[in-house]
């Protein structure tokens, strides 16, 4: 009866085992991602190359890749919205 206990309990333990595996086996990454400017945004950060940021159509989010990418303030201070230009302010420095 022991046995069949610890059997049981082996069999239960694999298959939440391989269900946890197959289940980070589908995370795709920026391709997951549907915006196009948060898809390329993604791809720079990725990356870390400044021509990923060049594709991104809004300003604000390419002025925060850039400055990134660049490890540069002054991108950041081009940014028009003010919070989230304080923000890229103090992810920087």
């Amino acid at each position: 009866m022991r046995l069949f206990f610890i059997l049981v309990l082996l069999v239960f333990n694999a298959s939440a085992a391989t269900k946890d595996y197959a289940q980070k086996e589908a995370y795709e990454g920026c391709n997951g991602i549907k915006d196009p400017d948060k898809k390329t945004y993604c791809q720079a950060m990725d990356t870390n190359k400044a021509e990923f940021c060049n594709r991104i159509g809004s300003s604000d989010l390419k002025n925060k890749c850039l400055a990134k990418v660049n490890n540069d303030v002054k991108y950041c201070k081009q940014i028009s919205d003010d919070r989230k230009k304080k923000s890229c302010e103090q992810y920087i420095r």
